[in-house]
C-alpha cells in the first residue's frame, strides 16, 4: 500500500484565543495559529477538522476548550484519501494528534504505550512517533474557564493506517518552527524577461534589434516582479537563467522569474519545470521547437557533486589536493555523506570526477528519479580536466567542452575563489548548491559550508 505523505499545521482554538481577540496579534503566542508570512506557504488550504465532541484529558481530569483543525496544501497530499476517512478513523487520528502534540510532563515511553496499546487511537503504526527537540509553552483555555500553561513540541510525526490507506502526518504546532522548516514550494507564476511572441522567434528579434535588451533584462523583470510579489503576497521572487539558443553558433543566458510562496527558493528541477509548463501553455511551439529554443528547461537529469573539501595541503599560500586515494575511503565517505540513499545504489552508481580549475576530487552520484542518465562517464566519455587553455581540451567533445568550461568556474565559485552570476543556487533540505546545467543533464555542486556541516552530522 502507499503511504501517502502530508506536511501541515495544527490550528489550534485553545492556544489561539488570545491572538483572535487582539487585532493587532500583539498576544499571539506562536502557538496553533498560523498567521503571517507562513501563512501563505500553504497556497492551496484544505482542512482535516476535529469532530470529536470533547478533547482528550491531558492531566487530572483536564481537558482544553476550543476545536483542532489540521491545515494542509491540497496540491502536496492526496485529498481524496483524506476525505475518506470515516467519522471514527478521524475520531482516531486527531486523538493521536492531541496525545503527541501536549507531551506536558510524560516520557516519549509513556505516549509510545499508551498510542501502541489503547484503542482509541487504534490505526496508530507502532514506534513510528518522533518530535522536534524544541517545544514552545503557551497559555491554553481549559473546558473549566480556567487556564493552563502547557509545553508543546514543535513538530510531531507519526504513522496512521487504515484499511483503504497508509499516512505519515508531519504537523507543526509552532508558527516559527513552521516558518523555517516547511519543506514545500509552491510557484505562483513565471514571468518572463521578454514577450513570448518574440522569444519564440529568434530570428525577428535579432533582426528588431532587441537581442541586446534582453541581454540585460533583469533590470526589466525585477520591476516587474516586485509589484507581482507585492500584489499576490508572495514570500519572495526566484531569478532562474537559462541558455536560449538564437541559432547554431549563438546563444545567450536569460532569466525568468517565479514569484514563490514557501521558506526556501524553489529547486532548480521545480523552476524549470514550471516554466517549461508555462512556455508549453502560452506559445505556440511544439515541445521539440521549444527544447531547441531552451534546452535546459528540458533537462530531467540530475547529478550531485560533493567536492572533498578537506584533504589538502598548503604550500606557499596554496592549496594542493591529492591525486593518489585509498578507494576505500571514498567509498566510506560517500556512504556517509549521501543521505537517504541506499546503499547497493551507491555501491553501484557512485563516480569520481576531478576538474581543471584546482584537480580537488569529488564524489559524483546520479538523482534516483533520473529519466535516463545514471553516468557521467556514459553521458562525457571523452572528459579530461583539461582546462580551456590545454592543448588536450580540443579532443573534447563539444558538449564536454562546455560541461568542462562550467564545471572548472562554478569550482571557483564554491571554492571562494571567484565570484559570478551565472549559476543559480539551490536549497536541499539544510544543504546548498550552486547547478549548472549542460547537455542532457544538470549537476549541483555543494558549496564548502554545507560539506562541513554536513561532515560534522555524520
Amino acid at each position: 500500500m502507499d503511504q501517502t505523505l502530508l506536511y501541515g499545521f495544527i490550528l489550534d482554538s485553545s492556544a489561539g484565543t488570545k491572538a483572535k481577540s487582539d487585532i493587532n496579534n500583539n498576544y499571539n503566542q506562536g502557538v496553533g495559529v498560523l498567521i503571517g508570512e507562513p501563512a501563505n506557504y500553504i497556497v492551496n488550504k484544505a482542512y482535516l477538522t476535529d469532530t470529536r465532541s470533547t478533547r482528550l484529558e491531558y492531566t487530572n481530569n483536564a481537558k482544553l476548550d476550543g476545536k483542532l483543525e489540521i491545515i494542509y496544501d491540497a496540491n502536496k497530499s492526496d485529498v481524496d484519501k483524506l476525505n475518506n476517512l470515516t467519522t471514527a478513523e478521524q475520531r482516531c487520528l486527531f486523538n493521536i494528534v492531541e496525545c503527541v502534540l501536549t507531551q506536558n510532563t510524560q516520557t516519549d515511553d509513556l505516549i509510545e504505550n499508551k498510542l501502541s496499546t489503547d484503542e482509541i487511537f487504534s490505526g496508530y503504526v507502532a514506534n513510528s512517533y518522533t518530535h522536534s527537540t524544541e517545544s514552545s509553552q503557551a497559555d491554553v483555555l481549559n473546558i473549566s474557564g480556567d487556564t493552563s500553561r502547557l509545553k508543546f513540541n514543535n513538530w510531531v510525526q507519526f504513522e496512521f493506517t487504515t484499511i483503504e490507506a497508509s499516512f505519515r502526518f508531519k504537523l507543526w504546532i509552532s508558527n516559527n518552527a513552521f516558518a523555517t522548516q516547511y519543506p514545500y514550494v509552491t510557484i505562483t507564476n513565471v514571468i518572463p524577461p521578454f514577450d513570448l511572441n518574440l522569444l519564440s522567434d529568434p530570428g525577428t528579434l535579432v533582426q528588431i534589434g532587441n537581442l541586446e535588451i534582453l541581454r540585460t533584462s533583469s533590470t526589466y523583470i525585477f520591476s516587474k516582479t516586485n509589484l507581482e510579489a507585492i500584489a499576490r503576497d508572495q514570500n519572495g521572487v526566484y531569478t532562474f537563467p537559462t541558455k536560449y539558443v538564437i541559432d547554431s553558433r549563438k546563444n545567450i543566458t536569460i532569466p525568468f522569474a517565479l514569484p514563490y510562496c514557501g521558506a526556501h527558493e524553489p529547486s532548480s528541477l521545480d523552476a524549470r519545470r514550471a516554466i517549461r509548463s508555462y512556455l508549453e501553455d502560452n506559445t505556440a511551439l511544439t515541445d521539440t521547437e521549444l527544447e531547441i529554443l531552451f534546452p535546459e528547461i528540458y533537462i530531467d537529469n540530475r547529478f550531485y557533486i560533493i567536492p572533498v573539501y578537506d584533504k589538502f595541503i598548503s604550500r606557499a599560500g596554496k592549496d594542493f589536493y591529492p591525486s593518489i586515494w585509498n578507494p576505500i575511503e571514498l567509498v566510506r565517505l560517500a556512504h556517509k555523506v549521501y543521505r537517504d540513499v541506499d546503499t547497493e545504489y551507491i555501491d553501484t552508481n557512485l563516480e569520481l570526477i576531478t576538474n581543471s580549475q584546482n584537480k580537488m576530487i569529488s564524489l559524483v552520484l546520479p538523482d534516483v528519479n533520473n529519466s535516463t542518465i545514471f553516468s557521467m562517464l556514459t553521458e562525457h566519455p571523452t572528459y579530461q580536466d583539461y582546462s580551456t587553455t590545454d592543448a588536450g581540451y580540443k579532443y573534447l567533445d563539444g558538449v564536454t567542452q562546455e560541461f568542462s568550461a562550467k564545471l572548472a568556474r562554478a569550482m571557483a565559485i564554491v571554492n571562494g575563489i571567484s565570484t559570478s552570476n551565472e549559476f543559480s543556487t539551490t536549497t536541499i533540505g539544510d544543504l546548498e548548491y550552486i547547478v549548472l546545467s549542460s547537455g542532457n543533464a544538470e549537476y549541483l555542486i555543494l558549496f564548502r559550508s554545507s560539506y562541513d556541516n554536513l561532515i560534522e552530522d555524520v
